[in-house]
C-alpha cells in the first residue's frame, strides 16, 4: 500500500502551449501497472481553459469547486459547477475551463493507452469560449422542490413556481442580470438573510461579477446601514469560498475614481448645505466627502447599476422621499423608462406591494417631468 500525503507533490503551472489563462495542476496519482489510471486536481482561474483535446480511453471530470464550462466539438457550451460529473468518451474532441467570473477546480481521471493520456489540438478561441451557454431548465431553484415549501404553504409554492420563477424572471424589459441586482439589493436592504445566499449564487450565474456583488454590499452599507451590509458580507463570503472567488478578484480598497461632474456636484452640495448645514453639519460633510466624491465614483459598479441598486433599496424600504433624486440620476445614467417600470414590477414580489404602491406616485411624477419638453 502506498499513501501520498496532501502537499507532498509540487503543483505545476498549466503549460501555455495547452492552456489559455492561469491554470494550476496538482498531481494526485500516476498509473501503477497493471493499472492505467492517473488523476490530478486542475484549477482554472476565471476565463482560463484548456485547448481542444481528446483522450484515447476517455476522461472523467468531477467538479469540486466553482463554476466552469465544457464543450464537445459541434455541441453547445455547457455550464458545470461543484458536484457535476462529466464523462467524455474516447476520441471525443472537447475543452473545459472556468467561467468568465468564477474559478473552477475539477478532479480529472483518465487512463493511458500506450503511455499516452491526451492528444492536444488547437487553442479555444475567444469566440468559441464566449458562445452562448446551453439554456438550463430553470432560471432559479423552484421553491417547492428546493425548500419543501409545498409541505407548508402549497399555494405559495404554486405562486413561486408558476408566477415568480415561471413568469416574472422571464419578462423581457429587465435582464436576468438586472433582476439579480434588484433582488440582492432588496434582500440586503431589508436584511432578509434567509434567502440571500441562493440569490447571490443566482446573481453570479446571471453574469453579475464577484466585484460587482462586493461593491453592491459596500454601497448599501451607506443606504441601508452598516449592520445590514456586514451581515450580507458574511453570507456572501461562504458563496465566494465555495466558488473559489478570492480577495484579489474583488475591487481594490482605493484607486482611481470615475470623473466627477463638478457642476452637478456643486449644485447638489450647495442645496444640501443650504437646507441642512445648520441641522447636521457632520452628515453634510460625509455626504459630500464620502458618498458623492468617493463611493459613487468607484469604478467597480457602473453608475447606472449603482443607481439601480440604490433606487431598489429605497423602494423596498419605503424611503420614498429620496426616490425622485436617485431615479432621475439612474435615468440620466442610462436606465430606461421601461426598465424602471419593470423594476417596480419585480420589487412588488420581493419588497411587497405596499412598498411599491407607495413609490409609484413618485415614480410617475419623475416619468412625467422627464417627458415634458
Amino acid at each position: 500500500m502506498e499513501i501520498k500525503r496532501s502537499g507532498t507533490q509540487p503543483s505545476q503551472k498549466g503549460p501555455a502551449e495547452y492552456f489559455t489563462g492561469t491554470v494550476r495542476i496538482d498531481p494526485l496519482f500516476q498509473a501503477n501497472a497493471p493499472s492505467r489510471t492517473s488523476g490530478a486536481y486542475v484549477t482554472f482561474e476565471p476565463c482560463a481553459r484548456s485547448a481542444w483535446h481528446t483522450h484515447p480511453l476517455g476522461q472523467l471530470l468531477i467538479v469540486t469547486a466553482g463554476v466552469g464550462r465544457v464543450q464537445r466539438w459541434g455541441g453547445p457550451v455547457e455550464e458545470i459547477r461543484a458536484a457535476a460529473v462529466v464523462w467524455t468518451p474516447p476520441g471525443v474532441k472537447h475543452w473545459h475551463g472556468a467561467s468568465p467570473t468564477t474559478a473552477m477546480t475539477h478532479l480529472a481521471v483518465q487512463e493511458q493507452l500506450d503511455g499516452k493520456v491526451v492528444e492536444w489540438m488547437e487553442k479555444v478561441t475567444d469566440e468559441q469560449y464566449g458562445a452562448p451557454l446551453k439554456p438550463t431548465t430553470d432560471v432559479a431553484p423552484r421553491a417547492s422542490q428546493a425548500d419543501g415549501l409545498g409541505a407548508v404553504a402549497p399555494a405559495l409554492a404554486r405562486y413561486t413556481d408558476g408566477v415568480l420563477f415561471g413568469e416574472l424572471w422571464k419578462r423581457p424589459d429587465l435582464s436576468p442580470r438586472d433582476r439579480s441586482l434588484v433582488t440582492v439589493a432588496t434582500l440586503v436592504a431589508r436584511q432578509q438573510s434567509g434567502e440571500l445566499r441562493r440569490y447571490i449564487e443566482l446573481a453570479l450565474d446571471n453574469g453579475v461579477r464577484p466585484g460587482e456583488i462586493s461593491e453592491v454590499i459596500t454601497h448599501l452599507a451607506f443606504y441601508s446601514g452598516w449592520a445590514n451590509a456586514t451581515s450580507a458580507a458574511a453570507i456572501t463570503q461562504a458563496v465566494f469560498a465555495e466558488r473559489g472567488i478570492r480577495a484579489d478578484q474583488l475591487p481594490p480598497v482605493s484607486g482611481e475614481l470615475l470623473p466627477l461632474d463638478k457642476a452637478a456636484e456643486a449644485q447638489r452640495a450647495a442645496r444640501v448645505e443650504q437646507d441642512f448645514g445648520a441641522v447636521a453639519p457632520g452628515v453634510v460633510k460625509y455626504t459630500g466627502d464620502v458618498l458623492f466624491r468617493d463611493l459613487w465614483l468607484r469604478p467597480s459598479l457602473a453608475p447606472r447599476d449603482r443607481s439601480l441598486v440604490t433606487v431598489s433599496a429605497l423602494v423596498a424600504t419605503g424611503q420614498v422621499a429620496q426616490i425622485t433624486y436617485h431615479l432621475n440620476r439612474a435615468m440620466d445614467a442610462g436606465l430606461t423608462k421601461a426598465q424602471a417600470s419593470e423594476m417596480l414590477t419585480h420589487l412588488a414580489f420581493y419588497g411587497g406591494w405596499p412598498s411599491v404602491f407607495s413609490a409609484m406616485p413618485v415614480v410617475k411624477a419623475v416619468f412625467e417631468s422627464r417627458a415634458r419638453p
